[in-house]
């Protein structure tokens, strides 16, 4: 459903193709006499193209506002909160919408009539064609202002003096490459997952570096310079899955724990645990990491708490 939400851009191209193609075809067709035959087939292809351009368009915007939470679950249609914000241009941007897929409707059956080899394609044609091709550009528009939203331009008089504003300070880590991601190069403290309700009842397996190693198997407080991940994949019928989870790392700069929680793409049915976001990243003093700052308040968490349940073995059915 992801893949098919994420192309709705590319696929809207179509329907806007065809309400751009299609007004030039019917003014060919209304010509009456020998050879016009060949314009009804331009009109009739370019018709049935669109409208399945039109629909690929309409499933994959849906998908695409499910995905992005602008739709709310249990609805279809994306009716406005309140005044003229961006909510109220995704209704009439989905209001457009769905008017052109109304009028393809009389729009193919007009074009799609018994009609003799020397006659034009007939005016109701033409008429139900225009309309729909315009409820096409239309739709098109509307979706490229949702894509481009515009900016107010603020100009200032001449003689108003600027004043300077100090540079934002820029956080160093914000673009950096994380280094829990280079997980796999630290030292696994134990060969297979282990499943963690303190981690959302993930499957979780811990990497540190040398300095953490040691300490970490002795229930040690963990020296400056100790970096411990935990990789986790999601439960799957009480077995590790083959989604992966989230990344967690514990770094001692010193005698204070730093705490990262990073997910690349979290999956909508579990975005709840990040507050709707499809992506996090936290770090430092986000507020997201209060429960994990309890925890691990003193660095790594109590040896005795630590999950031991291991994953479920599968006994062997001896041969007759």
């Amino acid at each position: 459903m992801e893949w098919i939400a994420l192309k709705h851009a590319l696929l809207a191209h179509l329907p806007v193709a065809t309400g751009l193609l299609l007004p030039w075809a019917l003014f060919a067709s209304q010509r009456a006499g020998r050879g016009i035959r060949p314009w009804w087939t331009v009109c009739r292809y370019l018709g049935w193209v669109g409208l399945l351009g039109l629909l690929a368009a309409l499933v994959s915007g849906a998908g695409a506002g499910r995905l992005l939470a602008l739709i709310p679950a249990g609805r279809i249609f994306p009716l406005p909160a309140s005044g003229l914000g961006a909510d109220a241009q995704l209704f009439r941007h989905a209001l457009i919408a769905t008017t052109a897929g109304i009028l393809a409707v009389p729009a193919l059956w007009s074009m799609n009539r018994a009609r003799k080899d020397h006659q034009s394609l007939g005016l109701l044609a033409l008429l139900f064609g225009l309309l729909w091709s315009g409820a096409l550009l239309a739709t098109g528009y509307s979706g490229y202002g949702l894509a481009h939203p515009r900016r107010p331009v603020i100009v200032l008089p001449t003689s108003a003096k600027v004043a300077e504003v100090p540079p934002t300070p820029v956080d160093p880590e914000a673009q950096a490459p994380l280094r829990a991601l280079d997980y796999a190069a630290l030292e696994a403290l134990h060969a297979e997952p282990v499943k963690s309700p303190a981690h959302g009842g993930r499957w979780i397996r811990a990497w540190a570096n040398a300095t953490a190693a040691s300490a970490y198997r002795a229930g040690r407080a963990l020296p400056p310079g100790a970096l411990v991940v935990l990789s986790s994949v999601e439960d799957r019928w009480g077995r590790p899955g083959t989604e992966p989870g989230p990344l967690y790392a514990l770094e001692m700069k010193g005698e204070t724990p730093t705490l990262t929680f990073y997910w690349p793409q979290v999956p909508v049915d579990r975005r709840r645990e990040t507050g709707g976001e499809a992506r996090a990243y936290w770090r430092g003093e986000n507020a997201h990491l209060d429960a994990c700052r309890a925890c691990h308040a003193s660095g790594m968490a109590d040896p005795a708490q630590r999950s031991r349940w291991r994953v479920p073995r599968v006994r062997a059915i001896p041969a007759n």
